[in-house]
């Protein structure tokens, strides 16, 4: 098989292969959630699959009673709730940080069904919460910065928010996805302080209409075989097209007999 050097052939390539791979149910039968409980989410799935996030996400709804017991909880106590999520406690303050926000502007924790609106009104209401009196005036995009000021929310939870939430186009980038894309040679070196770039960069090539499902194929990928440690290669359905999988799959070469010594007579 010829190699693959356009990005987009690429990336056609990856969702084809990991959807034949790993099915996948229908997204739109699961229930939306609300924009503060989208965030919230968000905080559970970065870096991790929605299996795992919702089973966390599952944990803090039967274990607390409501949202305001989560804010007035200590961080060890809603992170032993999370658990085993990676990074339990940071997951755990950035949640009680957005519940405190949310409820010191509003007495309350309902932001309402944004994606029912249209964006400009949308962009209205999500102002009350993110400090912000401009986003409707602003783009998608622009709306996202101001967001992404709210400082319990990363570019990860700002990026899914806009794809689930909001009806934009964008591609959550968390570390695992990162790693992926990376090995695919689709991604070059990745700024943690700049994801935007690196989302931009991919999110151009991957049609809106797939974005939701790349995202979830792409961690389920991570998860299973492009592992941070030890990638699975073998197993991979795309070692034929990815330079990592390729160099590691690579037949090593037979070494040549040493020539046996001469006798002498």
């Amino acid at each position: 098989m010829p190699a693959i050097t356009n990005k987009q052939q690429l990336l056609n390539q990856t969702y084809t292969a990991l959807k034949k791979r790993y099915p996948l149910p229908t997204l739109e039968t699961e229930q939306k959630r609300p924009l503060l409980e989208e965030l919230i989410f968000a905080i559970c799935r970065e870096g991790t699959t929605h299996v795992d996030a919702a089973a966390a996400y599952d944990r803090l709804h039967k274990l607390f009673v409501d949202w305001n017991e989560i804010r007035v909880s200590t961080v060890q106590e809603v992170a032993d709730v999370l658990r085993p999520l990676p990074n339990a406690g940071l997951r755990a303050g950035w949640i009680i940080g957005v519940l405190h926000a949310v409820f010191e502007m509003n007495y309350a924790y309902d932001i309402g069904d944004l994606e029912k609106k249209g964006l400009k009104q949308a962009a209205k209401q999500i102002a009350r919460y993110f400090d912000s009196k401009d986003l409707d005036k602003l783009g998608l995009k622009q709306a996202a910065k101001q967001i992404a000021r709210f400082k319990q929310v990363n570019d990860y939870a700002v990026a899914w928010v806009m794809q689930r939430s909001l009806g934009g186009h964008a591609i959550p980038l968390d570390t695992p996805t990162a790693r992926v894309l990376q090995r695919l040679g689709i991604l070059e070196d990745v700024d943690p302080d700049d994801l935007e770039s690196s989302r931009g960069s991919i999110e151009h090539v991957i049609p809106k209409a797939r974005g939701p499902e790349f995202t979830e194929l792409i961690s389920i990928h991570a998860k299973e075989l492009c592992t941070e440690k030890d990638p699975n290669c073998p197993a991979c359905p795309l070692k034929s097209d990815c330079p990592t999988g390729i160099e590691n799959t690579k037949k090593p070469e037979k070494e040549k007999p040493e020539p046996k010594p001469k006798k002498s007579r």
